[in-house]
């Protein structure tokens, strides 16, 4: 007996065609595998694939999505509203990839169809923002120079580095701005070049491996840098250390809440998943195990 009736594989038709065919070829025979019925689904747009998430979601009892981060954002924001949406499982086909490396999902097509068709299904947070959805960040400052700045050539020939090479330009950019942080009705002001709200723990591919970062604790995680010298980056980056203590550092702030509420003089622009539509104040909420997510089993389970 197959595990699923009717699942789906949701791709990027915009990705290009090599992409689709690397996602077909690579991924779907493992899914199949497990399912009385795959369905392969192109859209072409990030309207498309919301209408279809939506759609599918009725009689889908497992919904696989393959694309990057932004492409992931969308489907979230069609299944975050559902009162009962299937599992998800992310087939990481784009630049970075953050929220599946958070889920320990392999960067490679076939194995993490393999890993997610024989995996667990795990309760996973997800948050509002301003009538809106996330799933891995929320932030302000510079990473939206990063994003807004970085060059699309740089982007196709560099993939990943590109974000880091823009994000260093920004750096240099940028002046710090005053922040008005409201943390579970607790008021902060803060200075800073960079506010973010996490949800999950990699952005542009960099891990923060701390403990308190988890996305189905029920709680984001708030970090200020506030400043943009050379001795805040490398505590920025010193995080991907798991024995640094974050108490300890000189330029970082760190917060957890469920109700997060960022202001600032004036409106700025907010940068969720990759994807830059929202502009501050910042409303954002955690919603417990808002999704039902699929992640490979621990290596102590297996076989």
């Amino acid at each position: 007996m197959k595990k699923f009736k009717r699942s789906v594989l949701l791709y990027n038709g915009q990705a290009g065609a090599s992409t689709a065919d690397s996602v077909i070829s690579m991924a779907a025979p493992a899914l199949a595998a497990v399912s009385d019925k795959l369905e392969l689904v192109q859209t072409n747009s990030p309207e498309e694939l919301t209408a279809a998430c939506r759609k599918l979601s009725a009689d889908a009892d497992a919904l696989f999505v393959a694309g990057g981060d932004g492409t992931i954002h969308d489907a979230v924001q069609a299944l975050s509203d559902l009162q009962d949406p299937p599992p998800l499982g992310i087939i990481p086909s784009g630049t970075c990839n953050d929220f599946a490396r958070t889920l320990d999902i392999p960067m490679d097509l076939s194995l993490a169809a393999e890993a997610l068709s024989d995996g667990l299904v795990k309760g996973i947070d997800a948050a509002s923002i301003n009538g809106h959805s996330f799933l891995n960040f929320a932030g302000i400052g510079i990473i939206t120079d990063a994003s807004t700045n970085i060059d699309t050539q740089l982007k196709e020939r560099y993939g990943k580095l590109s974000y880091f090479m823009s994000g260093l330009q920004s750096m240099r950019q940028t002046e710090p701005f005053a922040i008005n942080l409201t943390v579970d009705g607790v008021e902060y002001g803060e200075n800073g070049v960079l506010a973010l709200v996490m949800n999950g723990k990699s952005i542009g591919t960099h891990a923060l491996p701390m403990d308190s970062i988890d996305p189905a604790d029920g709680l984001l995680d708030v970090f200020i840098i506030q400043t943009s010298s050379i001795a805040a980056i490398l505590e920025w980056f010193s995080l991907s250390k798991p024995d640094v203590p974050i108490e300890e550092l000189s330029h970082v702030r760190h917060y957890q809440g469920r109700n997060i509420r960022i202001a600032t003089n004036e409106p700025m622009d907010i940068d969720t998943d990759g994807e830059i539509y929202l502009k501050t104040p910042a409303n954002i909420e955690v919603l417990p195990e808002r999704l039902k997510m699929f992640v490979p089993r621990p290596v102590e389970m297996l076989d």
